[in-house]
């Protein structure tokens, strides 16, 4: 799923992702991720606050905007878009093998302790060396047996256009075919491979009822089948990453007790008294078979009113969109076992059963899952546009109501399964002289259930002014080498009640729950009554998040508009934001936490965009495009604890800001521990991060944490491309980048981002064993500090150590493409077009241990890159 965010961030609360509208209605990311490229018309942003005031609470951080494609009077055109591409990861970091891996665990546990001697012996390092027997000294390669290099994944799209005087339309159907890189086994009756076949239909009909009355009717469906393993593709990958080669195959062969089982051997092993998870059994113990559907409805009515007065204009919109997910999940539990004993010279070896009692060799019952909502939208619009001479006016009120109800699922919360209620009123009025001078006013009135008394309605006004230079008489002697400039400033208020999630709702509402500590009673006090527990105590003075909106930016066009420069210098003060409050004392006597409007974070930055579009021929064109973005935010006030040290306030820093230790180097030896300043994180040694007293109080603990490196949330996006075509050949690249950001890397031991080796037997990245510190190589600068086969809490703290620049440079994609000519005579018609595309073509970062768009998860699944050939076929 795609996730749409700008990279102005101005609030640390609940919501801070874009509003995103497909034709004017609310959509969700998944039904922009997963609209057709062919079906869309034009897309564009809106940051400022004449723009975002309209759309009242939902506009607070700004609105994605898509429109999908009408049909057209004319005849009827069809379009047919055929697609197939080969799908493989970026890159996958390399593991050790089994010798490597064995040797270099033998060592962290003898480099803490030498008494506890080796844990893989010589005798079956060599064995693994040689390559003997698979079933007593395995080398798995775990990622090469469960998955495929690649895959192959297949789209098409067809649709049709065209219209009469009553009426136009645009129908389309779109079909994906996609599938995932796990290896299928033939030992199973079913697919435990991922194999997603997914349906789009849209119909866009425009009725024209009368001369003065449009009926617009949108209707679109979308239908998912999804077959996949029981355990996830991402938990089994995460596995792969993490356990090692050598401490039990896959699938053992059976020994002489096990020649006639019927179920599988899958192989396992005990760790720290948990039995180590075998990737291989999670992939094929079971499967989901999933549909999901979306229905989106939308209809549009446009009466002109010029009988009532000219230029008065009627819309009224209403939509229902509703989404279901339907699935049934099958699995079995594995045998599992492991080595119990080896004859070197018969070579027979016994197999011990690890779980006698939880295993379970069939498939069981069917585990239902469902999941539903719906979103209903109504808004009625009057539109006035008149002009007077040089004098144009317009004017606009806007009244909605929606309702979101969670239909399905599995909450027992009253606050969730109550349908979630908003409804306001906005407005907009607009004066402009001669193209020269403009002035507008904005408002938006709106109401949330979130809120009660005064709270409830929230007033934001906007205003705007724009002066077109370039109309001007005094700029005619420009107009040759800019023919269109324009400067534009605009001031508002925008309110936000996304403060909190669906369930936690109604905040003038306390929770109270049966539950708490129980009271006894009586002379023998056998009397027991349940106590009550407070979640949330009742505020009434929760309110709307208030964001306060500079803008002034200028738009230029060179050469007759050859040449297109914009740009924008914005500032966002944002106020009230919700968080919880953290300066209560414990002596309170407070159950729950108090949570306020308390929050205030002012951003701003500047956003820029040019384009060029130049016909240097009637055989060669040229298209370029490229944006710039800087914004920087800083918190002004939010209730955090009174820290003795002044570092240690989040006041005043990025939003994004993380924290750690300054670490210095790895300790030298004994003597320099000893003459150093205690580190409060458990055990340590030489070999082990020292870290920076910065209190001077003589230890060093959470109260020596810092601000450390750049936000996490680049300040700095651009990206920029260009298309060119000669004659009958085209050509285009984009490439898309960040700056001033950072990241740690996750030196823990759990979760898709640690990658501290050997804890609980797992596998180690290669380049750990290339640059480590030990007795023989005591680099003090060394990558990873001391080996250990147990957490050392002491270098896992977030630190300076693993700080890393996060910045990139990536190739997004690069086409080429062949539009043929002449092939009227065979109904084909000028435009169609045969191509090849590469996508996530090549990554430039001073960060090199694996995609540093992955930041801090460098275990986890890296982005895909594809190479992709269609054709697409205008009749």
């Amino acid at each position: 799923m795609l996730n749409f965010s700008f990279v102005v961030v101005t609030t640390f609360g609940y919501q801070s992702s874009p509003l995103i509208l497909i034709d004017g209605f609310e959509a969700t990311t998944d039904n922009l991720a997963r609209l057709q490229p062919d079906d869309i018309e034009s897309f564009s942003i809106l940051k400022d606050a004449s723009a975002t005031v309209l759309y009242g609470a939902r506009g607070a951080n700004g609105i994605i905007m898509v429109n999908t494609k009408a049909g057209k009077e004319g005849p009827v055109k069809l379009s047919v878009r055929l697609d197939a591409n080969t799908s493989m990861p970026t890159r996958i970091v390399e593991m050790l093998d089994g010798v490597s891996y064995m040797k270099l665990y033998n060592q962290a546990r003898i480099t803490r302790d030498p008494l506890l001697g080796n844990f893989y012996s010589e005798q079956k390092i060599q064995s693994t060396l040689n390559g003997e027997n698979a079933m007593i000294y395995p080398n798995t390669n775990w990622y090469d047996a469960l998955f495929n290099k690649s895959t192959t994944n297949k789209k098409a799209n067809i649709n049709v256009s065209g219209g009469g005087q009553v009426a136009t339309y645009y129908v389309s159907l779109g079909m994906d075919k996609e599938s995932g890189l796990l290896r299928v086994d033939k030992k199973n009756n079913f697919n435990n491979n991922i194999d997603i076949g997914r349906y789009t239909v849209r119909s866009n009909v425009l009725f024209k009822l009368t001369p003065t009355t449009k009926l617009d009717t949108r209707l679109q469906a979308r239908f998912e089948r999804y077959n996949g393993p029981y355990t996830s593709a991402t938990s089994i990958f995460n596995m792969v990453m993490n356990i090692n080669p050598v401490d039990f195959p896959a699938v053992y062969e059976p020994d002489e007790k096990n020649l006639f089982t019927e179920h599988i051997l899958f192989g396992s092993s005990y760790a720290n008294g948990s039995l180590m998870p075998n990737p291989y059994a999670q992939m094929v113990r079971g499967y989901e078979d999933r549909n999901e559907s979306t229905i989106i409805a939308q209809a549009t009515l446009s009466q002109d009113l010029d009988f009532f007065t000219k230029g008065l204009k009627f819309q009224g919109k209403v939509s229902a969109n509703t989404w279901s997910r339907y699935a049934g999940r099958r699995s079995y539990n594995p045998y599992y076992y492991d080595l119990e004993s080896y004859n070197q010279i018969t070579k027979e070896y016994k197999l011990l059963l690890l779980n006698p009692t939880t295993g379970q060799p069939y498939l069981g019952d069917v585990t239902p899952v469902r999941d539903a909502n719906g979103h209903f939208y109504f808004e009625a619009r009057f539109n006035w546009d008149r002009t007077f001479g040089d004098h144009t006016i317009s004017a606009m009120t806007v009244g909605m109501m929606e309702e979101k109800l969670l239909t399905g699922g599995n909450s027992n919360s009253i606050y969730e399964t109550l349908p979630e209620r908003n409804m306001g009123n906005s407005g907009r009025l607009s004066y402009s002289h001669k193209d020269r001078h403009f002035i507008e006013f904005a408002y938006g009135y709106n109401g949330s259930e979130k809120f009660t008394g005064k709270m409830r309605y929230g007033f934001f006004p906007s205003i705007g002014v724009g002066w077109m230079l370039s109309n001007e008489k005094f700029f005619e002697k420009l107009t040759p080498v800019m023919n269109m400039f324009k400067l534009r400033a605009t001031w508002g208020l925008v309110g936000n009640d996304a403060i909190a999630g669906r369930s936690g709702r109604f905040f003038y509402l306390s929770d109270i729950q049966l539950g708490g500590g129980a009271y006894r009673w009586g002379s023998s006090f056998m009397n027991a009554y349940d106590g009550y527990s407070v979640r949330r105590y009742a505020n009434p003075n929760i309110t709307w998040e208030q964001s306060e909106k500079w803008n002034l930016g200028f738009e230029s066009g060179f050469f007759n508009s050859a040449l297109k420069i914009q740009g924008d210098f914005f500032k966002d003060y944002r106020s009230k934001i919700y968080m919880t409050r953290q300066n209560f004392p414990n002596t309170s006597g407070l159950e729950a936490s108090i949570s306020g409007n308390v929050g205030k974070v002012t951003s701003k930055g500047f956003d820029g965009s040019f384009e060029i579009q130049k016909n240097f021929s009637p055989n060669f064109w040229l298209s370029a495009r490229g944006n710039f973005t800087y914004a920087v935010n800083k918190l002004v006030e939010l209730d955090e604890k009174d820290y003795p040290d002044q570092y240690l306030k989040r006041l005043g820093s990025n939003i994004n800001q993380q924290w750690g230790l300054v670490a210095e180097r790895l300790f030298v030896d004994e003597y320099e521990i000893t003459n150093s300043p205690r580190q409060d994180f458990g055990e340590y040694m030489a070999g082990d991060i020292k870290y920076k007293d910065i209190n001077g109080d003589g230890v060093i603990n959470s109260n020596d944490r810092v601000a450390l490196g750049y936000p996490t949330v680049p300040e700095i996006q651009y990206g920029f491309g260009a298309s060119m075509g000669y004659k009958t050949i085209d050509f285009s690249f984009f490439f898309q980048g960040n700056a001033n950001t950072s990241f740690f890397i996750n030196a823990g031991y759990s979760g898709t981002s640690g990658i501290a080796p050997f804890v609980n037997r797992r596998n180690a990245l290669a380049f750990i064993a290339e640059d480590y510190w030990s007795e023989t190589n005591p680099n003090i600068h060394a990558f990873w500090p001391r080996l250990s086969t147990d957490p050392i809490n002491n270098n896992t703290q977030q630190s300076s150590w693993w700080l890393r620049n996060g910045s990139f440079l990536r190739l997004k994609s690069v086409e080429i493409g062949y539009s043929p000519k002449n092939l009227k005579s065979v109904g084909i018609n000028t435009g169609s077009r045969l191509y090849f595309s590469v996508e996530n073509v090549a990554v430039f970062s001073p960060f090199k241990l694996w995609d540093p768009e992955m930041g801090s998860a460098g275990l986890g699944y890296p982005p895909n890159r594809r190479f992709n050939v269609g054709f697409q076929l205008l009749f």
